[in-house]
């Protein structure tokens, strides 16, 4: 009973529970995109789990680290914009949400991975559903059963359906990241289950046809691969260069989808398809939003309500989806662009800040994976600064929204346990010396779970 009330009660258990219900918590129709799904109460749980386990002095290692303070300021920022925004309460939705997403959730993560079995209950969560609803996208584009692109139903998408398409493409791609970073600095038997997982990742990955998430991907897994060391990101660059400069002609002349899409990458600037345009023409309409509202911005979730009146004539407007016999027609309602959703919607200043706390994070998280060590602790911290990383890239072609929202606050989680510098502590504790009875965990020191390289 007491081992039931052990695993019961361990937030990383909750949390993990919260990733593997996305697919579960995915929005069929843009009337269902706000509301509290599954994952969100999971979260909350775990949340609060978080909290008490704070109350009884175990995590405080945690509390007063520059990522946990990080979080707090984007959090309550985000909040306080809301409390002021014109269309308050309505606007208090959309700061509850920013409260979430970059507040409670991550440092719930970085509280929540105290000991190897938290981490193995928490990155199997999340790989696991990677390998489940990449399977599905491979069959899904094998069979013709997946979301439509150009007329084709090879789009893979997993269970998260086509109104969120882009979600099982940031589900293959973070898990990808997590298991390369393993791969990266673990040995042994661990090192090929982490590289030969992430080798599987990718074929869902490219399946998917999502342009934002591959370049997120490659630039995270040349900074991983790397390890943050400046000679050997160099020689890493260098090789992708050459290796990307053979690929891609080959793999863009083809005739199939997956050709097409990649094409498109090359040629989004000089022949920009209707989806690039109309991303161009919401980029245009936030940096307007940011200018003329620099210290609030147009408030939390009101960007819909004023995309209009800062819009040109190019934008279309909506976007059309399919999976099978399923259509509809949704409406643009976000800049897909997170740096310019903040700027647009919380202000100029709140978008510096954002960028201020994520680059601090991941010069934190990458000098501490660039150690010569190869225990669970660095492959974990390798693997939440590449998660950063990934994120970083991500943004800049897209934003929150559906389950990729929970994917945007687990990944901020891992980078900020990457950041704080706190090593995994063992998962039963040491015998104590004769005469020392320590009081909480707050005051010990930080264990190396493995060996050093």
């Amino acid at each position: 009973m007491r081992g039931l009330s052990a695993v019961v009660l361990r937030p990383s258990v909750w949390l993990a529970l919260g990733v593997l219900a996305t697919p579960l918590s995915s929005s069929s129709s843009p009337t269902s995109a706000g509301a509290v799904t599954a994952s969100d109460l999971l979260l909350a749980v775990g949340i609060v789990l978080a909290a008490v386990a704070l109350a009884r002095g175990r995590g405080t290692r945690m509390v007063g680290t520059v990522p946990a303070a990080g979080f707090a300021v984007l959090g309550l920022l985000s909040l306080a914009i809301a409390a002021v925004a014109r269309d308050f309460p309505t606007s208090l939705v959309g700061g509850v949400r920013f409260l979430e997403l970059f507040f409670l959730v991550p440092v719930a993560v970085m509280v929540a991975l105290r000991t190897r079995t938290d981490v193995a209950i928490f990155l199997g969560g999340l790989v696991g559903l990677a390998v489940v609803e990449g399977a599905i996208g491979i069959v899904q584009a094998a069979t013709g059963t997946g979301a439509d692109i150009g007329g084709s139903t090879i789009r893979a998408v997993g269970t998260f359906g086509a109104y969120n398409i882009a979600a099982l493409a940031d589900l293959a791609a973070i898990a990808f990241v997590v298991c390369l970073g393993l791969g990266t600095v673990l040995t042994k038997a661990a090192r090929w289950w982490a590289l030969g997982t992430a080798a599987f990742l990718a074929v869902p990955l490219a399946l998917s046809l999502s342009r934002g998430a591959w370049l997120a991907a490659a630039a995270a897994a040349v900074l991983v691969i790397s390890r943050g060391r400046p000679l050997r990101l160099l020689a890493t660059v260098a090789v992708v260069a050459v290796v990307a400069a053979l690929a891609l002609p080959v793999l863009a002349s083809g005739s199939s989808d997956l050709s097409v899409r990649v094409a498109s990458v090359l040629d989004a600037g000089s022949e920009p398809d209707q989806s690039v345009i109309d991303r161009q023409a919401l980029w245009r309409a936030a940096t307007e939003m940011a200018l003329d509202h620099p210290l609030t911005g147009v408030g939390p979730r009101a960007f819909p309500e004023h995309r209009d009146a800062y819009a040109d004539l190019s934008l279309l407007g909506s976007s059309d989806i399919a999976i099978g016999s399923t259509f509809q027609r949704v409406s643009l309602d976000s800049p897909h662009d997170f740096y310019l959703l903040v700027a647009g919607e919380l202000g100029l200043v709140a978008a510096a800040v954002f960028v201020l706390v994520f680059l601090v994070l991941g010069a934190r998280g990458f000098v501490r994976a660039a150690r010569r060590r190869s225990d669970l602790s660095t492959a974990l911290a390798l693997a939440g600064a590449g998660l950063l990383a990934y994120e970083l890239v991500s943004f800049v072609s897209a934003d929150l929204g559906g389950p990729g929202s929970i994917f945007v606050a687990i990944s901020l989680g891992l980078a900020g346990w990457a950041a704080a510098d706190v090593d995994l502590l063992p998962d039963r504790p040491r015998p104590a010396p004769a005469g020392w009875t320590p009081i909480d965990d707050a005051a010990e020191e930080p264990v190396t779970v493995g060996s050093a390289s």
